[in-house]
Formats: structure tokens, C-alpha cells, sequence
């Protein structure tokens, strides 16, 4: 496939076998350094078209500094092919940097390769990585926060968004403000107040009515995502909305059984049931899950505001900075047992990595 880029200089693409549901990825012939994204024809959308070229803008005007650059993977150059029918060019994907020797952040979450204290600086570089979008002197939200769009590096426990093309912008065109809407997620890491809205107007992401002035995403469903990402990776993979049935309350009462009681994780996402830090009837943590004691109390506070706070007021979340200081001081605090696991110092109990590790399914 040849494609070129606004210039008119030409780029001679190979179609690998990566690629996801909005389209392929494509090597550059001649620079290994690069990839092509190649969106699938319904894909190829005006919106989409000037949204990347907003990003090239930003790449080539210098507006995004070299540590931003370092760790969002911006689209570089919009591309174009040649129809065959006139002497025309179509909108059909764009470049970027190609990333190689990287595990996603999902898989990060329980890897046995990772240790606790690189999971937490992890954690901390999640921090960095949200603090860079919202710094930006542009409207830029992550919107789409999804744990297989992150790339961690097993080396460093460095990160990168490395999806970036579903970013919201805001731009100017002729005078106005426009939305370029991000139009995907992953139900399972979006904020709770978009799932009622969406219920609320009967609507999906693709459809939903918005503007720049009330977008479905936002700095704080940023902050929830972050949140959500930054306790799983604390918590062995756990969501902070994941319950199990409480068998020894419940065998207390005869007229309840496990099926009566409700563990779904949206809907307790939406009525800020966080049962880490209170107590719910009949509902417990997950076993699998460390307890929620051997966090700082400052990161307890963290998450509370984040997660019982923040479903009904999302302005009351923690910001990415606070965080990362409250995840620098737990970095601090951590000692290598005997076993062989990192736990804070202060913690008085038995190491939750070996009883995690010993629990029989």
C-alpha cells in the first residue's frame, strides 16, 4: 500500500497482523522506527480525519515538549491514498512510533514477573502519564483509559498511552470550539456518571449527544479511570468495586442466600459501594485481594474520595499529583521480607503476598 502523508511525500506500507476493531497497523518501508494505523473505511470519518491532523500540528509545532512526547504515542503524520478513480487523496489512517518489548497494563495488574514494589512505581508513572494530558495548554482528555491501551516496560515499569487516536480534543476551527469526541471504552474502567448518562439518554458513545461544553468524557472520569487503574495494581488485579458473599454473616440469617445477594460491579460503581473501606450486608473484599490495611491511610483517603466521594460528586476526586505523592511516600515504606515480598514496614501482620499465593480455587 503507498500512502502519503500532507506534504505529498510518499510512504510505502506491509500490513502486519496487529491491529484492533477500528483498523490494521502497517510497517514504513525503509523505517523500522514507525508504524502506519490504517482504520478500517467506515472508520475514516471527518471527525476523525481532523482530529489527527490537530495532533500533527501539536507534533510539528512544537507544542508538545520532549517528555510529553516520551510517553504518548501522538500520531505524526496524517496519511492519505490516492483514489483511482480521480486524481484525489482520502483520509485513511496515520503515523507513529512504533513500540516493541512491552506488556499491557492489564497484564501487568497480576504479573508474577512484576514485584509489588514495581507495580507501585508503576503506579506512580500512571500519575506522570495522566499529569502530562491535563497539562497540556490544549483541551485534551484521555477519554478511552483502557488497561490494553497502556504500555508498560518491564525494564524501567515505565508507561505509555500508546492508543491515542481516541483522545477527546477540543479544537478551533474558523473562531468556534469543536469537539472531537472520543467514541470507545470499556465499560469496566469508565467513570459511573457516564454509564447514567448514557442510560439516562437512552444513548451510546457514538451517538450520544455532546458539545465542548458538556462532553461524555472529562478531566475527572480521567481521574476516576486513573484511580481505578492505580488500586488494581496495588491490589493483585482487584477492581475496587469487586465483592464476594460473606458466607458467615449469611449463615446467620436463613431467609438470605447467596443468590440474593447482589455483587455486580456496575452497580456498585454506581452507588459508590466500596466495600474495602465500609461495611456492606452480606459482602466482603475478594480473598484474592491483599488487605485494604497494608495501604497508607493517606492512599486509603485517596480512594475513598475517588471511589465513594466521586460517585456522586466526581469533582471530589483526588487529582493525578496527589497520588503520586501519596504513592512516592508508600514506595518508601516498603521492605523486603524474608519471604521474599516487599510489604510497608509498619504493617504488623503476616506477608498477604503468601497467603494470596496459598489460597486453593
Amino acid at each position: 500500500m503507498i500512502a502519503y502523508d500532507t506534504s505529498g511525500k510518499s510512504y510505502s506500507l506491509t500490513e502486519t497482523k496487529l491491529g484492533g476493531g477500528e483498523g490494521k497497523l502497517y510497517s514504513v518501508d525503509n523505517n523500522p522506527g514507525l508504524y502506519a494505523k490504517i482504520f478500517k473505511p467506515e472508520k475514516r470519518t471527518k471527525g476523525r480525519e481532523a482530529k489527527i491532523l490537530e495532533w500533527e500540528n501539536m507534533y510539528s509545532g512544537n507544542i508538545l515538549n520532549r517528555n510529553f512526547c516520551g510517553q504518548i504515542v501522538v500520531p505524526q503524520k496524517c496519511l492519505y491514498a490516492q483514489t483511482n478513480s480521480q486524481n484525489t487523496q482520502t483520509f485513511v489512517g496515520y503515523l507513529m512510533e512504533k513500540q516493541i518489548n512491552f506488556r499491557t497494563l492489564k497484564a501487568t495488574y497480576v504479573s508474577k514477573d512484576f514485584n509489588y514494589m514495581q507495580k507501585v512505581w508503576t503506579a506512580r508513572n500512571l500519575c506522570i502519564l495522566t499529569n502530562r494530558v491535563h497539562s497540556l495548554e490544549r483541551d485534551v482528555v484521555i477519554g478511552d483509559y483502557n488497561a490494553d491501551n497502556i504500555a508498560i516496560f518491564p525494564n524501567t515499569s515505565t508507561a505509555k498511552f500508546i492508543d491515542v487516536d481516541s483522545f477527546l480534543l477540543v479544537i478551533n476551527r474558523y473562531g468556534k470550539r469543536v469537539l472531537c469526541p472520543c467514541t470507545v471504552g470499556i465499560p469496566e474502567f469508565m467513570a459511573p456518571e457516564i454509564s447514567r448518562r448514557l442510560k439516562k439518554e437512552k444513548s451510546d458513545l457514538e451517538s450520544v449527544d455532546q458539545g465542548p461544553d458538556n462532553p461524555i468524557f472529562n478531566k475527572y472520569t480521567d481521574l476516576y479511570s486513573m484511580a481505578y487503574h492505580v488500586f488494581a495494581l496495588l491490589m493483585n488485579g482487584c477492581s475496587p468495586y469487586a465483592s464476594m458473599a460473606n458466607m458467615e454473616e449469611l449463615s446467620q440469617h436463613p431467609s438470605w442466600n447467596v443468590s440474593s445477594i447482589d455483587i455486580d460491579q456496575f452497580h456498585a460503581a454506581e452507588k459508590g459501594e466500596f466495600v474495602f473501606a465500609r461495611h456492606f450486608l452480606f459482602k466482603k473484599a475478594p480473598d484474592y485481594a491483599p488487605k485494604y490495611s497494608i495501604l497508607s491511610k493517606k492512599l486509603q483517603k485517596l480512594f475513598e474520595r475517588a471511589f465513594i466521594d466521586g460517585a456522586k460528586n466526581p469533582a471530589a476526586r483526588p487529582e493525578s499529583l496527589e497520588f503520586y505523592d501519596a504513592l512516592t511516600e508508600y514506595l518508601d515504606s516498603l521492605e523486603d521480607r524474608k519471604c521474599g515480598h516487599y510489604m510497608p514496614s509498619n504493617y504488623t501482620g503476616s506477608c498477604e503476598w503468601c497467603r494470596i499465593n496459598n489460597l486453593q480455587y
